[in-house]
Order: structure tokens, then C-alpha cells, then sequence
């Protein structure tokens, strides 16, 4: 059976014979059991294809097949991957509804979305016998590895084959034992290219920035793709080597009109301004403050290769395909955000796969990785460690008190509520394993007791309440905190929404106020900008030492700035200067406000409190960033903030002037002018004298004047 299967598979893709890495795996069974496996081999050493001859073989056997990634980035990736299979079967992916699940014979989705559909929607996933998991090595990451570990759980539990794939893991026998798995482990040596590491030592240097730029430069060993550890150090250093590179005034006007139209504006804030004079000179950086275009932008020109040096955040090391020639590892350490002054060392694992992207078959004949010492300490100790591969132990994250908490409320909210199916669910879990054979004198393990402390906190923080012999049930605040976070998979912990429903228990209302806006920037991380670092904006802290607040940071001009410069529709670049936050992050940033709005608002509903009427219009505002008149617009096919903002200026400045003499809000002024020039003169103002308006937009414009005048 296996050879016809291997004969099959190398047909569709027109290769000749299997990797090392597929070999080893047909040869420990693969293709003639059900076995689970672990394959753990270098990149791009064909971990993919020993998942393809897995699904072969389950598609043969009538199976459905799920192949879980860890971001959706992914998605599209695997499909390109898996097109072979498209002719035949049928491939459900980005976008796909979850009805369709049903009929697909392959479903690519994330590891999150599987293990909600697990839990909610069972049926859904029924016929599912088989289960590539990619990149197992997430295990490791303190805020993934909890999303991982329970969409294993859950697989274990279904009795569905497991087959997970990884550069790297340590203790093969442990996840091997837990997973009940044969493990497959590939050589480094097994790689096409072998990476070449070495370190770039900084320790003397004074201007460090400066001197790794000169390094790279001198060695010219580019595409280069140098990971930071910060937001600000991938900017610093793009701009410290586009001061090395000469200038391509031709780029430049192609790249200035690109610009102009992804963001739908002439005017740039600084951030955006730096990336466009980095890439005129064939550099640039890459993190989740930048606008989510402009990310997309540059991941496409790296690839074309329109960029030789790229500094980007360590999020990007996960999965998306960006191939390199060589691999920089600019910071060894990051700040501890749990522990005021504290640093932690990237782990191991963590540069194996970044270093990973450099050298890939392909693209590339050669591979180069660097690690960068910047003193003493990292250059005698760090550095030496990372470059023998020394991997870390793999420690589950559900014990960590917030995801033990987070999944007691998601098994509650999917009906598996009592004592004995919470405690069945952890029985299987990577923690309950690894707990068990830790041996600690005078105290045993005992996970009736870690479940049984989790409930007594969740019971009196109000989220859950015990129903006897029933089991649990979800509070109406439990309901509303599981459902945002569940089907949000938003990371935020619980304790933030225990405070915002302490406010709405203050201000007895839901109300349209900064006060909520103040309070959700304070409490969730995710929901605020970042000031822009050693500047001040005297208005801002005149304002709060007003109200009583001495010490200001990002929450404080972060709310602000959303109310006073997002909200009433100024634009980027000026509420970049004027506010002193970083504004490129105001859509991501401005939705992540609205959907928790949208979490206020239901606690208010739940709990019986009165919703001020403009409650609603106040969270479309936070979404939309306009003002109260203009919203009406911004629900128009394609009239965005920005033509908006054009039309207000314009009723403002010409309109309401000493010609027209209109009053009144926006629609009435528009209603005016219609009335005095008519169809044909609406459109003519509009199509000639307002930017951003053309012919489509002054109809839908003109339409919806028309409309509400009918209304009357």
C-alpha cells in the first residue's frame, strides 16, 4: 500500500524520489498505521510532504482532514501548497463558512478557530479522522502555546489521528509519551542548505546601531531579514542603514503614489514617512504598528526582492513565508513586561525558527545566521548558547492561572459543565501529564484541587454559578466576557472585564462618554496607541491634571487622541502631531475599541442598566472616526473618513460661506444646495470641487440627499 501511495504522490508533484525527512517517516509506519507522529526536522527539509502522504492516504480511506496553522496568514499559503489536491477533493479555506465544513474533504484553518468548532458546533466536525498540526513548536510560546495545547486536548479526546510538524522541540520522548506519537526526528544535516551561523559582536561598540549596518553592508550577503524585539529598534535600524544606501529618486514617485492611494491621503505621519524614504533606498521595517497595508506592501516587495534589508518585529519569525539569504538576530534579550526592570533572553527555539527563513531551496544557494552581542554578558554566554541549539524544555501554559480559568469557562459555555467532564478534559492536557511526574516532597498532585480553586474564584468574581448535580452555568457576565473572548480569541485576561463591569456599576448607565473611553484604554492593552516617545503634548496633560491625573503615559493620550482627533475626523499626520501617538495604529486600534464598546454595552443590557440613546452613534464614531454628521456618509459604498472629511470642509469653508450662506448640520447644508441647484448642479459641485468625490461617489451622495429629503 505504501509504495503505491508514494508512487501517487511524487506523480502529483512531479518529483523523482522523497526527502530524507518523508523516507524516514514511510519507514516508521506512516503510510501502514494509524499511528500518531511527531516529525521534528529542519526547515525545509519536506515536513510538508510527509503531511501530504498522510492525507493521501486518509483520502483514500474516505477521511476528512483538518491541517491547522497558527495564524491565518497561513491559510493562503497552504492552499497554493495544496493545489494538487484541489483537482480532486474539495478544499475549504480562508473565508470558507463553517456550514461547508461539512462537505470539504480538507479544511485549512487555525488552531483556535478548530478548537471552538470543536467545543460549539461538534457536528460540524464529525467525519474528521485526521489532523496535521503545523508548527508544533508553538508549544513553547507562553501566549500561544495555551491555544495549542487545548486544541490537542480536544483532538486527543475525539480519538482523531494527530500529526504534528516542527523545526524544533526539545524532550521528543515527553511530547512523544503524551501524544502517544511516534516521533521522527531529521538531522540539521538533512537540510539542502546548510545556514552558516556566526556572531556579530558589539560589545565595544559605541554606536551600535550605526556599526551593524556597516557589517551588514560590507558582507553583502542580502536579502537580509534582521528580527527586533521592539517596535522602535526595527524603525532606529532601518533608518541608521538607509543612511548607507544611495537613494532611487525613480522608486521614489512610483512608491509616493502607492502610498497616496492605499491610504487614501497626500499627508504622512512620521512613521510612514520613515518607511517611505527607507524603501526609496531598499530597506525597510515591518511591525503591528504600522497601518496593515503598509504591511502587506512591504512583505510583497521583499519578496519580489525590491528590498534588501528588512527589520522587523520577532512575530513575523511564525510561519508567513519569507525567504532570506541571511538572518539576523538583532536583540538577544526583550523587557519582561510581568517584572518592573527585568529581562528574558529569546529562547532557543525561538532563533532556531527564525533563522530558519535564511536559505531556503528555491530561493536561495546559500544561508547565513547571525546573532548580534551587544555586551559582555551576550557575547561570552548568550550568544555561544544559542549558537549550539541547546533547546528549551517544553512546559504547558494552561497552568498559568488566567488560561486554567479561560478554559473551566470555555468547556462551561460549550455545555461540558460539571465536575467530572471539566476534570476529563484536563486529565488529557500537557499540564495534568507533566504535573504528574513532578515529584515534590510532602506534596502530591492533585487536579480535582487546581480545578476545584479555579471555581471557587470564578464563582466569586461573579462569571460562574454552581447548579448542584447540574453543574455550572455561566453568569449573564460570564456570557458576555466567554463570548467576546471565545469568539474574538482575543488574549486579554479577566480581571479587566471584572473592573469594566465595577465602572458600569458606578455610572449606572451606558453611556457615550471619555470616561468609558479612558477606562478601556486603561484596562486593555490591546485597545490603546502608543505615545510617541519623549514628547509631550501640553494640551493632553493640561486636560488630565485638570481632572486630577498627574501621571500620564499610553492610556492617557491614547483615549484622548481617539476622542479628540480620530473621532472628529483629522487625519493621521495631524493628530500624529498634535496628540504626539504613533497614529498609523488608529484603525486596528479604533475597531479593537468598538468591538469592546460592543462588550460594554451588552454587560449594560444584561444588567438591566439604561443605554443612553447616543450610545450607539458614540461607538459607530470610535469605528468609524468621524463626527456625529458625518457618519451618515461613512455608511455610504466607498465614502471613507477621508471624503468625509473633504465634504465637511468643503459645506464648512464654502458652503456656510458669505456665497451660499447655507446653515445647519452637514445633510441639511447638502440639503439646501440640492434644493437651490438641482440634480445636474449637485453633481457638478460635488464631481469638480470636492477631492476624493467623483462621478460614483457624488451619485451615492446625491442619492442618499434625496432620500432623506423624501423622508420628510
Amino acid at each position: 500500500m505504501s509504495d503505491g501511495l508514494v508512487k501517487e504522490w511524487l506523480q502529483l508533484k512531479g518529483w523523482k524520489e522523497l526527502y530524507i525527512t518523508q523516507k524516514l517517516a514511510v519507514e516508521a509506519g506512516l503510510l501502514e498505521s494509524e499511528d500518531n507522529f511527531v516529525i521534528i526536522a529542519p526547515t525545509a527539509s519536506g515536513k510538508t510532504g510527509v503531511a501530504e502522504l498522510a492525507m493521501l492516504k486518509a483520502l483514500h480511506s474516505g477521511q476528512h482532514i483538518v491541517y491547522l496553522v497558527p495564524l491565518k496568514a497561513l491559510i493562503s499559503e497552504k492552499e497554493k501548497n495544496f493545489a494538487g489536491f484541489s483537482k480532486m477533493y474539495k478544499i475549504a479555506g480562508a473565508g470558507t463558512p463553517l456550514k461547508d465544513w461539512i462537505s470539504a474533504h480538507i479544511v485549512i484553518t487555525t488552531f483556535e478557530l478548530f478548537y471552538r468548532t470543536m467545543l460549539t458546533a461538534p457536528d460540524i466536525v464529525k467525519n474528521f479522522r485526521l489532523a496535521i498540526v503545523d508548527e508544533f513548536h508553538i508549544l513553547y510560546d507562553k501566549l500561544r502555546g495555551f491555544n495549542l495545547e487545548k486544541v490537542l486536548t480536544i483532538l486527543k479526546d475525539s480519538g482523531m489521528r494527530i500529526v504534528c510538524l516542527s523545526a524544533t522541540f526539545e524532550d521528543k520522548k515527553e511530547i512523544g509519551e503524551w501524544l502517544e506519537a511516534n516521533v521522527v526526528e531529521v538531522p540539521q544535516a538533512a537540510r539542502k542548505i546548510q545556514i552558516k551561523p556566526d556572531i556579530i559582536d558589539l560589545a565595544e561598540c559605541v554606536d551600535k546601531n550605526c556599526e551593524l549596518c556597516k557589517i551588514l553592508k560590507t558582507k553583502s550577503q542580502s536579502p537580509y531579514l534582521a528580527f527586533c524585539t521592539t517596535k522602535d529598534s526595527t524603525r532606529t535600524r532601518a533608518l541608521e542603514m538607509a543612511k548607507l544606501l544611495e537613494k532611487d529618486d525613480n522608486l521614489e514617485k512610483k512608491l509616493l503614489e502607492a502610498f497616496e492611494k492605499m491610504l487614501k491621503r497626500t499627508q504622512f505621519t512620521s512613521m510612514e514617512q520613515d518607511l517611505l524614504d527607507c524603501l526609496c533606498r531598499g530597506t525597510a521595517f515591518y511591525h503591528s504598528g504600522l497601518h496593515s497595508k503598509l504591511r502587506d506592501f512591504v512583505k510583497r516587495l521583499y519578496v519580489n526582492r525590491f528590498i534588501d534589508y528588512l527589520f522587523a518585529t520577532t512575530g513575523l519569525a511564525y510561519g508567513v513565508n519569507l525567504p532570506a539569504k541571511t538572518v539576523i538576530l538583532c536583540d538577544l534579550s526583550f523587557y519582561n513586561p510581568n517584572v518592573a526592570g527585568s529581562r528574558d533572553y529569546i529562547p532557543t527555539y525561538m532563533y532556531i525558527q527564525m533563522a530558519g527563513r535564511a536559505g531556503r531551496p528555491g530561493y536561495e544557494t546559500e544561508g547565513y545566521s547571525y546573532v548580534v552581542a551587544k555586551n559582555v554578558a551576550e557575547r561570552e554566554y548568550w550568544a555561544p548558547k544559542i549558537m549550539k541549539n541547546k533547546i528549551e524544555r517544553a512546559i504547558s501554559r494552561i497552568g498559568h492561572d488566567e488560561y486554567f480559568r479561560k478554559a473551566i469557562l470555555e468547556l462551561i459555555y460549550s455545555g461540558r459543565n460539571t465536575d467530572d467532564k471539566i476534570r476529563q478534559f484536563f486529565e488529557k492536557t500537557f499540564y495534568n501529564f507533566q504535573s504528574k511526574k513532578i515529584q515534590k516532597p510532602f506534596i502530591s498532585f492533585d487536579l480535582f484541587e487546581a480545578i476545584k480553586g479555579h471555581i471557587v474564584y470564578l464563582n466569586k468574581q461573579g462569571l460562574i454559578v454552581p447548579m448542584g448535580v447540574a453543574g455550572y452555568q455561566l453568569t449573564d457576565f460570564g456570557k458576555v466576557v466567554v463570548g467576546f473572548l471565545f469568539w474574538t480569541f482575543s488574549n486579554y485576561e479577566i480581571e479587566p472585564f471584572v473592573e469594566l463591569k465595577k465602572l458600569l456599576d458606578r455610572e449606572g448607565e451606558v453611556s457615550p462618554s471619555f470616561d468609558v473611553l479612558y477606562a478601556l484604554s486603561t484596562l486593555f492593552g490591546g485597545a490603546r496607541l502608543s505615545k510617541i516617545r519623549r514628547k509631550t503634548s501640553p494640551k493632553i496633560e493640561e486636560f488630565y491634571e485638570n481632572i486630577g491625573v498627574t501621571e500620564f503615559g499610553h492610556p492617557e493620550y491614547s483615549a484622548y487622541a481617539v476622542l479628540y482627533g480620530w473621532m472628529e475626523n483629522k487625519d493621521e499626520y495631524e493628530i500624529e502631531s498634535e496628540f504626539k501617538v504613533h497614529s498609523s495604529q488608529l484603525p486596528q486600534i479604533a475597531y479593537e475599541l468598538y468591538k469592546l464598546l460592543e462588550v460594554y454595552e451588552s454587560l449594560g443590557k444584561k444588567m438591566n442598566y439604561k443605554i443612553n440613546p447616543k450610545f450607539k452613534e458614540f461607538r459607530e464614531r470610535v469605528r468609524e472616526g468621524v463626527t456625529a454628521e458625518e457618519l451618515p456618509f461613512v455608511k455610504l459604498k466607498q465614502i471613507g473618513r477621508e471624503t468625509a472629511r473633504e465634504l465637511s470642509k468643503y459645506a464648512r469653508t464654502v458652503l456656510m460661506g458669505p456665497s451660499w450662506k447655507f446653515k445647519g448640520p452637514l445633510l441639511e447644508v447638502l440639503k439646501q444646495l440640492h434644493r437651490k441647484v438641482g440634480d445636474e448642479g449637485f453633481l457638478k459641485v460635488h464631481i469638480q470641487y470636492v477631492p476624493n468625490v467623483g462621478e460614483i461617489k457624488a451619485k451615492r451622495i446625491l442619492d442618499f440627499v434625496k432620500k432623506s429629503q423624501e423622508k420628510l
